[in-house]
Parts: C-alpha cells; sequence; structure tokens
C-alpha cells in the first residue's frame, strides 16, 4: 500500500529536500541513516513496501535543509502570533495533527535550543529532523498541513534576526543593532506593559528606553510596538518575563485539555479512580461495553491517544489488537503544553491512570 510517504516523496525531491520516512505516532524515523538521507536514497526508501507505507515525512534540519524551524509546542493562534512577533514573519507556517504550529526559516548557523525562553513554549531546531505536511496520524484522526505557503516558499524565506535568539536578559537600549530595534523594543515594551496603568503611559516609556538607539526609530513605530505588547497585556496572552503562570493545577489541567473535552473528561474518570495506582492497563473495548464511559470504543482509544500525545500518559507496552490492551504508567514529566495558555506544570504524585492491572 503506498502510504503519505511514497505519494510525497517525489515532491520534496523537487524542491531539494530530501525526506525520509518516520513513524508519525512515536515519532521516530523508520529507517537507519536518516540523517544521511538525499534525493536518491529517497526514492529507494519509496520503492521498499514497509517504508512506502509510511505516513510520515521527515526532514533533517539545518545546513542539509537549509531550514531552521520555530517549533511552537501549545495549541492557540496568540502562541502563534507571538511567535511570529519574536522570530519575524515567514511564508510557510505549518499545523501539526495535534494543532500546534510549526514556522520555517531559512537556516543561518542556529542549533538545537529547546525551550530557550522560559516564558515561550518554542524550541529552536536548526539541527535534528522535523515532521513535515501533509504526514499523517491515523491516531488522532488528523494531518499535518501547510497554513501558509508550499514547498514553493522554500527557497525564498528569510532569515531569523539576530536579536530574536538573544538567549540573555534584557538588554541595554543603547546595545541594540540596527536590524534588531522594532524586535528589541517590543521585547522590552512586553515586559514593561505590566507596570503600566494604560497604553499611552506605555507608549511614553518605550520613547524613553529607546531614545539612546544610535539611529532612532520614528514615532510611529514606536507606538506600533507599545501598542503591540498592549493589546497582548489587556487580554491577558502576556507571559513574557513571568516563571510560572498564576494558575492552580485545576486549571492548568483543563488548559491542556479545554480543546479535547472527551480526552479531559476521560482524564478526569482515570485521576478519580485510580490516582493512587502506579501501573495500570486501558481497554477501550471493555469500558466502553461497561459503559464505562458510555461511549463507543473508538472515541475512546482517540481520548487516550491525545493524553499520550500530550504527555498525560506514557505507553509501557502497545496494544496489540485481538491479543493484549494497552499497558501505562504514570507520565514521568507533567505537560508543558495548552489549548491557548501555556502551563509550566509542577510535578504532581497523583497522576491519572487508567484499568488497573
Amino acid at each position: 500500500m503506498m502510504g503519505v510517504y511514497a505519494q510525497h516523496v517525489g515532491d520534496f525531491a523537487d524542491h531539494g529536500l530530501a525526506a525520509f520516512p518516520v513513524d508519525t505516532r512515536t515519532k521516530r524515523p523508520a529507517v537507519k541513516g536518516w540523517q544521511n538521507a538525499n534525493a536518491s536514497r529517497s526514492r529507494v526508501w519509496a520503492r521498499l513496501p514497509r517504508f512506502a507505507s509510511a505516513d510520515g515525512l521527515g526532514i533533517v534540519m539545518g545546513r542539509p535543509s537549509g531550514i531552521v524551524e520555530v517549533d511552537v509546542d501549545a495549541v492557540g493562534d496568540a502562541w502563534l502570533a507571538m511567535a511570529v512577533e519574536r522570530y519575524g514573519e515567514t511564508p510557510i507556517t505549518i499545523r501539526t495533527a495535534s494543532g500546534k504550529a510549526k514556522l520555517w526559516y531559512r537556516h543561518n548557523g542556529e542549533g538545537r535550543s529547546v525551550r530557550p525562553f522560559s516564558e515561550m513554549p518554542v524550541d529552536i531546531l536548526g539541527d535534528g529532523f522535523t515532521i513535515a505536511p501533509p504526514s499523517r496520524r491515523d491516531d488522532l484522526g488528523a494531518s499535518y498541513a501547510f497554513r501558509t505557503g508550499c514547498l514553493d516558499d522554500v527557497a525564498n524565506l528569510p532569515t531569523i534576526p539576530a536579536a530574536a535568539l538573544d538567549f540573555g536578559s534584557q538588554r541595554a537600549a543603547g546595545t541594540v543593532r540596527n536590524g534588531e530595534r522594532n524586535t528589541s523594543l517590543w521585547r522590552w515594551c512586553m515586559a514593561e506593559a505590566r507596570h503600566c496603568d494604560d497604553v499611552e503611559a506605555l507608549i511614553d516609556a518605550a520613547a524613553t528606553w529607546c531614545s539612546t538607539f544610535s539611529d532612532p526609530l520614528a514615532a510611529k513605530e514606536v507606538e506600533g510596538c507599545a501598542r503591540s505588547a498592549w493589546t497582548y497585556e489587556a487580554s491577558g496572552r502576556n507571559f513574557v518575563g513571568l516563571k510560572k503562570p498564576q494558575l492552580t493545577n485545576g486549571d492548568r489541567i483543563m488548559d491542556g485539555l479545554i480543546d479535547q473535552p472527551e480526552a479531559f473528561m476521560l482524564y478526569s474518570m482515570f485521576h478519580r479512580w485510580h490516582s493512587n495506582r502506579s501501573s495500570f492497563v486501558i481497554a477501550p473495548r471493555a469500558m466502553s461495553s461497561a459503559g464505562s464511559p458510555p461511549w463507543h470504543y473508538t472515541r475512546i482509544e482517540r481520548a487516550r491517544d491525545i493524553l499520550l500525545d500530550r504527555l498525560f500518559l506514557e505507553e509501557v507496552v502497545a496494544p496489540r489488537r485481538g491479543k493484549n490492551p494497552g499497558h501505562y504508567k504514570l507520565a514521568s514529566c507533567r505537560p508543558t503544553e495548552g489549548g491557548g495558555v501555556y502551563s509550566d506544570y509542577a510535578r504532581n504524585p497523583s497522576f491519572p491512570s487508567g484499568v488497573p492491572s
């Protein structure tokens, strides 16, 4: 059977991108030597039945592809907008199968940085690999897709501004170089906004702070940065400079699953029944037959897979169709993603489990 990989690998090769097959559920390469993928090897893999049926297309980040990815590891357009504000406009943005976002830029020597900014759920992928559209996850019933742009736009990707990759603390205005002014000012305004009574006060403060730029910005640009930052502050979406969101644990759980109500309900049931168990079995057909919950087993499977994808559960032994149900254990770390709100979860020993083993 010809899967997504075999159907689309030629398109990627035609655009100078060597793709390799990926298991989209485990997010692991399906072949050895993927780091050395090239157009010839990509086409060979596509002719082999065990790889041709793969539903995932992987691309090596960095020098081989010429692409660096900004991976926004949270659900919600607000986080995508915040990433664009920091890293700049790009013609290619991607929606993942779980509803999160990726942005592609031209590689300019960036490495791999996981969570370089504590206030943003973002990773910079300048090496390693990424999963590209139109890869599909059957367990979620969804595919990766280009939100904007397409493979034709890879040749026209911009680079990430140097200031956006400054992982240090707030910079003094006098050290900001041309090409970094707007981004640096916007981040300063985001941090300063919570100390201002209104947008006019923020505009005045921003004008004062950036007055020592070696090449000052126009007043209209200063006002634009301040008003943009104030929009985030006024709507409760300004997380710059906060070490932890001011949320209860219940708030964080709801935020992590707010866009998936059935997964949230299943989580609540597991937590209520089995919060003290260290291992468990989830048997969707048996649970459906028992009316706990009163859903078709496929709905239970989908909710379970969302909990796995968002790190509420860890799979110990994969389920075997018609033989054994899946074995699971408590997640070793808490999720750091949510339905529009970034949740820096603290570890909690009473984490969900399923049907007792």
